[in-house]
This record gives structure tokens, C-alpha cells and sequence, in this order.
């Protein structure tokens, strides 16, 4: 992990979000894992170790948050919206060092140029992961290069936009014939939800309490 930078090297609301950031924490709800543990089919044994990294970068316009569309013809997610990351590997001893390692495999996003700034509560999925969303921040531009094999596209979402809750929008999903309220957020021709959607609204409490304390 890297050591976060010394006030003077960045703006005093990415301090602010560090000190807010929960380090860890417990399983957050997710209404669809519950419909499956009611009707048994919530996948079965211990959930398989993930993370993901939510970049900011700093941009000429403001800070921006590194977002990825995946293929269309990926086995999983075809086609959604997500934050770099993946499944741990067994060499990976933390889930910062799960984050970093898929940021760079995926998008290029050197973990040199990363600090680390803590983690949000972890977030169980459907398809039987645990994920463990990794927050950092990137001081200056960067420049990113698609993995072939999984990111059909790379985008940015500028923080401005995704604190804003006029751009949340509710909807309903159905899932095996049950439906959910869920939110979602439509960005540059881009829909962000699911899984995605849910770790950015763990993410907006401590963000927006930063930027709105910003002198």
C-alpha cells in the first residue's frame, strides 16, 4: 500500500475522504443475496475473495472517477459498466494488492502512481464473490491503455456528476422473477448499476462530506 501524501502535495478534500473512509467493516445488504438465501439458492460454501479499485484523478475540469465497460463477450457482465478489479490471486496478501494488481492488468494504471486512501465495507455479489472496494487517488493526469481481453472501453465520471443526486435515477430490476429498487446513473451514453452502482453508493456518504467541507 502506498503512504498517503502530506497535505501540501494535494487537495485538503482527498484528506478529508481518507479520514472518512471506513477501514473494512461488515457485509453490506444486497436485497437479491437475500431473495436467494430465502429460497436456497444463494451460492453455497465461503464467497471467493475480490476487489476493486476506485481511481480518482485529478483532471484539467476536476477530479474524475476511472470507470471501465466490459466486453460484450466476456462470460460474466458482458457489457456492464464496472471498476477495475478482479478475483484475488493467492500471491496477493491484501485486497489493496487484489485492486492495484487488477487496475494495472486492466487499464494500465501503474500501482506506483496510486495512494491508497482506505476501504469502503465489503460488498457480496450473486455470483459468489466478496468484493472489498479500494479507494485511491491519483495526483495527476494518466494515461491508460484498455486490456484487449476483458475492457472494451475506458471512461472517466466526473465527481462533480456522480455526488449529484439529481443524476441518480430509481429503478426496479428483476431478478429470477423478483423485483428490487436499485439505483442506477446514466453518464456519457453509459448506464452505471448492479454491482457498480452499489459500491459508488457506499462510496458518495464519506465523498460528498469531503467536497462539501472543501474551503
Amino acid at each position: 500500500m502506498n503512504r498517503i501524501p502530506s497535505a501540501g502535495a494535494r487537495s485538503g478534500w482527498v484528506e478529508r475522504l481518507a479520514d472518512g473512509l471506513r477501514e473494512g467493516g461488515d457485509e453490506v445488504y444486497v436485497p437479491a443475496l437475500e431473495f436467494l438465501r430465502r429460497t436456497g439458492r444463494r451460492p453455497l460454501g465461503t464467497p471467493a475473495a475480490a476487489a476493486v479499485l476506485a481511481a480518482i484523478v485529478e483532471a484539467a475540469a476536476g477530479p474524475e472517477l476511472i470507470l471501465t465497460r466490459r466486453r460484450d463477450d466476456l462470460l460474466q457482465h458482458a457489457g456492464q459498466v464496472a471498476l477495475p478489479g478482479g478475483a484475488a490471486d493467492a500471491d496477493d496478501a491484501t485486497p489493496e494488492q487484489t485492486a492495484l494488481r487488477e487496475a494495472e492488468e486492466e487499464v494500465g494504471l501503474l500501482r506506483t502512481r496510486v495512494h491508497v486512501l482506505g476501504r469502503l465495507p465489503r460488498y457480496p455479489t450473486t455470483s459468489g464473490y466478496l468484493v472489498t472496494p479500494v479507494v485511491g487517488y491519483i495526483a495527476g493526469p494518466v494515461r491508460l491503455t484498455a486490456s484487449a481481453g476483458e475492457v472494451a472501453e475506458i471512461f472517466t465520471l466526473p465527481l462533480a456528476v456522480l455526488v449529484d443526486s439529481d443524476r441518480w435515477q430509481q429503478r426496479t430490476l428483476d431478478f429470477n422473477g423478483v423485483r428490487f429498487p436499485s439505483r442506477e446513473l446514466h453518464w456519457a451514453g453509459q448506464r452505471i448499476w448492479g454491482v457498480t452502482a452499489g459500491i459508488l453508493q457506499l462510496l458518495l456518504p464519506p465523498l460528498r462530506e469531503a467536497l462539501e467541507t472543501q474551503t
